[in-house]
């Protein structure tokens, strides 16, 4: 198995770049040479890595047969449009865009949870990163289900800005400023008022008045997990905040699970870190534990009175950080170290 390879990153600025240059500073991914590469109207600028300025390339002129991996951070346009020709050049692709998701060829994977799922993998290939609402959902849960099993799971999450996009962040940014200085808010990236309010859907309704986002939060959840039939149904919201996602799950196990127990079990979770305490400040939040963090952070744990097969808990995590990049980037070490 490989030591280290070559590999591309693209998808590089916006507000990936910071985060991902800060990622590949403070951990060893057993790259040997890396590219940065992102589409020509956002190429030509350049990102420090280890210390050295290293030069955005133009995707559309990169020639993939340099790099063993190819990781993609950005859109689901910009994946489609690439990832054929990335896979004639012999190379494995990470996409992390959202448009491999229905590839049943492709394995989905989160790094902490399913590792296994690669045992299978053959090179040169696709493998699946999910959103990151689907990778704290995850890492929340899989404690429980191993322990005691599920029955239904229902989550509302509270998505911050960035996890829309850029558009969305600078528009909030315009209508707080505006409102602030007593000026009507214009309309920004949403159909109504992002600033000082709440938005519970984004996007058309299919048949059954569900969002895509949150029909795929299930399906996905379900595939990662290993979970066919039980429901997973999924609230998504929109928050004013720029960084940053949470949300509240409420589970029905099938076997009886203590709050203590809960708390033992998540404790020992990869990739989890337990805040859960009677004192005020016993919680955790999106800015003051979450950002930053590798960890998903988890507390507000509760059995329901009446049914104590029902559990609920408070879960927040830094979306680009950790649900995009440093997912992407241990399933690549994951990828290097043992099946590559």
């Amino acid at each position: 198995m490989s030591i280290s390879c070559n590999v591309a990153i693209i998808g590089v600025t916006g507000m990936i770049g910071d985060i991902l240059v800060d990622v590949l500073d403070e951990h060893d991914f057993s790259i040997a040479k890396l590219f940065l590469v992102d589409e020509e109207t956002a190429a030509g600028g350049r990102l420090m890595y280890k210390g050295q300025s290293q030069r955005v390339e133009p995707l559309e002129r990169f020639d993939f047969s340099l790099v063993k991996v190819a990781v993609f951070l950005g859109s689901e346009s910009m994946a489609e449009a690439s990832i054929p020709r990335a896979l004639a050049a012999g190379c494995t692709i990470i996409d992390a865009s959202g448009s491999s998701r229905s590839n049943a060829q492709a394995p989905m994977v989160v790094a902490d949870a399913n590792p296994h799922v690669l045992s299978g993998f053959v090179a040169p290939g696709v493998i699946a990163c999910p959103d990151s609402q689907v990778v704290q959902a995850v890492l929340a849960l899989q404690p429980v289900v191993r322990e005691s099993g599920v029955q239904s799971v229902a989550v509302a999450t509270y998505q911050s800005m960035s996890t829309l996009d850029q558009d969305a962040v600078e528009g909030l940014a315009l209508q707080t400023g505006r409102l602030l200085n007593g000026q009507p808010a214009e309309s920004g990236a949403l159909a109504k008022q992002a600033a000082f309010n709440l938005i519970p859907r984004t996007g058309e309704l299919d048949e059954q008045g569900f969002t895509r986002d949150e029909t795929r939060l299930g399906e996905d959840v379900r595939r990662i997990l290993e979970l066919p039939g039980v429901s997973i149904a999924a609230t998504c919201v929109v928050v004013p905040i720029f960084y940053g996602t949470a949300a509240v799950i409420q589970l029905r196990t099938r076997e009886a699970l203590s709050v203590k127990r809960l708390a033992t079990l998540l404790r020992k979770a990869p990739g989890v870190k337990l805040l859960d305490k009677a004192a005020a400040d016993g919680f955790p939040t999106p800015v003051t534990e979450a950002t930053g963090s590798d960890a998903v952070w988890i507390g507000r744990l509760r059995q329901d009175p009446v049914d104590p097969l029902v559990l609920n808990m408070w879960i927040v995590s830094d979306n680009l950080r950790k649900g995009v990049v440093l997912n992407s980037l241990e399933t690549l070490r994951l990828l290097i170290k043992d099946y590559l």
